[in-house]
């Protein structure tokens, strides 16, 4: 904007506008274009709160205060209590704000984290009620040229909520986990505790060190209790395999429970949790093909009391490893027996299924058993061992293969219309990973 010319004023014109422009100067009431500056007078106004007694115990009756401020300019605005004793507690701190109105409710909570040690391990208190007494409220806003203005008065709290909810024996278990549907005990984590008293909000997630943003939410499990009455508490997370997702990366990440009742009063406790071998196992028979011994046409003839013959071979395209167990490659099975009827010859145990392991089966139409006749995916010196709990464990990792083969020996006639055969992966108890494969016609008849 151009300076005001003053040239074509009567002289004591001209000397008043100049006389007022420089007291308008002086009180700061112009800027550097000129105009009127509004935002002129004390930088924190129209204070208020109120009420000034309030019992903080979430029962609907003066649970809470407003507290009203304006400001004219940016601040760094902190509000705070002071009680008789001189201690402090903020509820806002160095808060940046524009100039404008505000106004927010506060209930005698205050976010001053303090850490616990209990018998259990360590809980953060992450907000509580204020103990009844009278408390010195002050609202304080500094400016960006370090000016600062205050505002106080007093409050009264009685009857407050001042128990803070406890997440007790908050426990992970175990505390390093494989998510790949093996079959073990650590195939999923155990997260329980016992909540104190009934709270308004809970919630358990995971939490990568490397991205705190991000929070992965854990279900709790159905119980007697619900999620926020107070109680016995359970959670099982498998990574999410069981949903048919790939679990977080392997890594070491940590498990976080937070409670916060009515009135405002908050808990947070914190475990640690490591992923190893994590992610969805996922096998095939290669090529979708079973070498079927006398094969002619999509068809076999195995007379009565003779064998009915294979192979195959089985790739693990995934990447964890899949557990196994036998019977082992160049088992014989009779046609009246399976894997639960079948003997092992080193202890004379039968084969019954095991959570989580793989098999490769031969299924027939009419039975009464699905793949009743099973081996290991692979002889042993195509798998690793590993002794898990004590116990021998079996497994192919990925990108390897294992060689299967068998026989059945036709002990039997089959039932009626028995003549479709087939292979297939068998991921026990939790489903078959390839069914249908390389069906053949096998006529059964006397020698």
């Amino acid at each position: 904007m151009m300076p005001l010319n003053l040239t074509f004023l009567a002289p004591h014109r001209a000397r008043r506008i100049l006389r007022l422009g420089l007291l308008l100067a002086g009180l700061g009431l112009l800027s550097g274009c000129g105009q009127l500056d509004l935002a002129v007078g004390p930088l924190l106004h129209n204070v208020l709160v109120s009420p000034d007694f309030i019992t903080p115990n979430a029962d609907g009756n003066q649970d809470v205060t407003e507290i009203h401020y304006s400001l004219r300019r940016t601040a760094q605005v902190s509000i705070y209590f002071d009680n008789e004793a001189g201690e402090r507690h903020y509820f806002r701190e160095a808060r940046r704000r524009s100039a404008g109105d505000y106004s927010v409710f506060w209930g005698g909570a205050v976010d001053d984290v303090r850490v616990e040690e209990t018998d259990y391990g360590p809980q953060e208190i992450v907000s509580w009620v204020l103990p009844d007494g009278v408390y010195t409220w002050t609202i304080e806003a500094m400016a960006d040229n370090g000016h600062r203005e205050t505002a106080t008065g007093t409050i009264t709290l009685q009857d407050g909520d001042t128990t803070v909810p406890e997440l007790h024996n908050f426990a992970v278990v175990p505390q390093t986990f494989r998510p790949n549907q093996d079959g073990l005990a650590d195939d999923s984590v155990s997260i329980s505790y016992y909540l104190t008293k009934d709270v308004d909000k809970v919630s358990v997630y995971l939490v990568d060190p490397a991205q705190p943003a991000v929070r992965l939410p854990i279900a709790e499990y159905p119980g007697v209790a619900e999620p926020t009455e107070r109680g016995y508490h359970r959670y099982r997370y498998d990574g999410g395999v069981d949903l048919n997702a790939e679990p977080p990366p392997d890594g070491t990440y940590t498990v976080i429970g937070e409670a916060r009742d009515a009135a405002g009063n908050a808990v947070r406790v914190a475990r640690t949790l490591t992923i190893e071998e994590g992610g969805k196992p996922r096998a095939d028979i290669a090529q979708g093909e079973i070498d079927w011994q006398g094969e002619m046409n999509r068809s076999v003839s195995v007379p009565l009391g003779e064998k009915l013959c294979f192979s195959a071979v089985v790739t693990n395209e995934g990447t964890v490893p899949i557990r196994t167990t036998g019977p082992w490659p160049g088992q014989e099975y009779r046609f009246s027996q399976n894997y639960n009827t079948l003997a092992h010859t080193e202890d004379e145990k039968s084969w019954y299924q095991q959570h989580g392991t793989w098999r490769f089966g031969i299924n027939y139409e009419s039975t009464g058993l699905d793949f009743p006749f099973r081996w290991a995916v692979g002889r042993k010196e195509d798998l690793e061992r590993r002794i898990i709990d004590g116990e021998e464990q079996w497994y192919l990792l990925p990108g390897h293969s294992g060689q299967v083969r068998g026989c059945i020996l036709m002990d039997e006639a089959p039932p009626i219309n028995t003549t479709l055969w087939w292979g297939g992966l068998i991921h026990e108890i939790v489903g078959v990973a390839n069914n249908d494969v390389d069906r053949i016609t096998v006529q059964v008849g006397t020698p």
